[in-house]
């Protein structure tokens, strides 16, 4: 064999050994080699980026003074630490229903202290219901035959008795994201939904007649009885809210977050916002409940599966950037929806969750550079105009 055919023949046989190689790379793992390369390029250059470019502060405004321990109130201290600035005076919490008379009142008395804790600091709360009773799931079926009837009325009656008012009360959500296999919902129609809020808004605005109640929708509605999110679809979602009393709901909420699928099988995602928050369904929701006033309750992960090493995802920066950027986008739009003029919320859901059955971390304290996305997305929101609330808690 002449040299120049042994030279052409082991660069041909070279190729082929290469191609073979990125195909069965390609066909065997969540990514390509090329994507990784450039992954691993994006990385470098997002850090060196965020070593250059700093946000001195989340917006203009000073930090507000807040002397508690409360998990949610020092968290707060937290993000204004970071932010070197005021972030919100607005934060998430959570409850459930009392089953007995004692605990009706333990909750209220815990409750109570809350709200005036919040009040003394100057923060308002988004006070969410979760359809939980004795650590179980509360079926509509028996929640509205009314076994809880006089131990709800009892919570309430102690949070007023404890001196907490209908401005300190905040915004109160029961029955949250009922579109979802979240809870015991099986065999459900929407109908049940809207009934249940109806009942449990009317006890709680007999004791605070100008409290605040709202909704919240997930943006990607279920078979009521799918366990398995497996065939979820945007849905029109005013079946949920026809039969609700319109007095009741000052206000309208959507649900929406960023998906990917784990490292172990093809790589999908869902990471732009106008398709997690489905903002044309807000918009006619709100329409069905008449209110201009229309929250997103939303976040970006940094790691999703972490229980599972095998499994674990890891976000860029670039792409949690460019989410939070997108639900910037969405809010705006809706904002300005055929010139309504909304107004416009957004509540950052922020937690860590990655050692908890859901194994996502929400967060942004893991780097500064995550700290820099975060307080980007707080100075961008003040700029739009669009009000931020924040769950997180230590």
């Amino acid at each position: 064999m002449k040299r120049r055919e042994f030279v052409t023949s082991n660069v041909y046989l070279a190729l082929v050994v290469t191609t073979t190689a990125f195909l069965v790379f390609g066909i065997f793992s969540n990514y390509s080699i090329l994507s990784l390369i450039t992954q691993k390029i994006n990385s470098q250059r997002e850090e060196q980026s965020g070593a250059d470019y700093a946000i001195e502060s989340c917006n203009s405004k000073s930090p507000i003074k807040i002397e508690s321990t409360n998990a949610y109130l020092s968290k707060l201290s937290e993000y204004q630490s970071a932010c070197n600035s005021y972030v919100t005076n607005k934060l998430m919490i959570f409850t459930s229903f009392p089953s007995n008379a004692s605990q009706a009142q333990d909750m209220g008395m815990k409750m109570a202290a809350t709200l005036k804790e919040f009040n003394q600091n100057g923060i308002s709360p988004i006070v969410i219901i979760e359809p939980y009773v004795d650590n179980g799931p509360l079926s509509y079926t028996d929640y509205l035959g009314g076994r809880l009837d006089l131990y709800i009325n009892s919570y309430f009656a102690t949070i007023k008795n404890e001196g907490v008012t209908a401005d300190m009360a905040g915004i109160w959500v029961p029955f949250p994201e009922p579109n979802t296999p979240n809870w015991d919902n099986k065999n459900a129609e929407p109908r049940d939904f809207a009934l249940s809020v109806n009942k449990y808004l009317t006890v709680y605005k007999n004791h605070f007649p100008s409290g605040k109640g709202s909704v919240l929708l997930s943006a990607i509605t279920f078979e009521s009885n799918d366990i398995e999110w497996a065939n979820g679809d945007y849905l029109n979602l005013v079946p949920y809210l026809q039969d609700i009393d319109r007095n009741l709901v000052d206000s309208f909420g959507i649900q929406g977050f960023p998906w990917v699928s784990d490292a172990t099988t093809k790589k999908r995602q869902i990471f732009r916002a106008s398709e997690f928050l489905q903002p044309d369904l807000a918009v006619t929701a709100a329409q069905e409940l008449r209110t201009k006033d229309i929250w997103i309750n939303t976040g970006s992960f940094a790691e999703k599966y972490t229980d599972d090493e095998k499994r674990k995802v890891s976000v860029s920066l670039n792409e949690r950037k460019g989410i939070l950027n997108g639900i910037l986008d969405v809010a705006k739009g809706i904002q300005s929806y055929q010139l309504n003029e909304y107004r416009v919320s957004i509540n950052l859901f922020a937690e860590d969750k990655s050692g908890t059955k859901e194994a996502t971390d929400w967060s942004y304290f893991q780097s500064e550079e995550n700290k820099e996305i975060m307080k980007e997305f707080f100075r961008k929101a003040e700029e739009k105009d669009i009000a931020v609330s924040l769950y997180d808690k230590n």
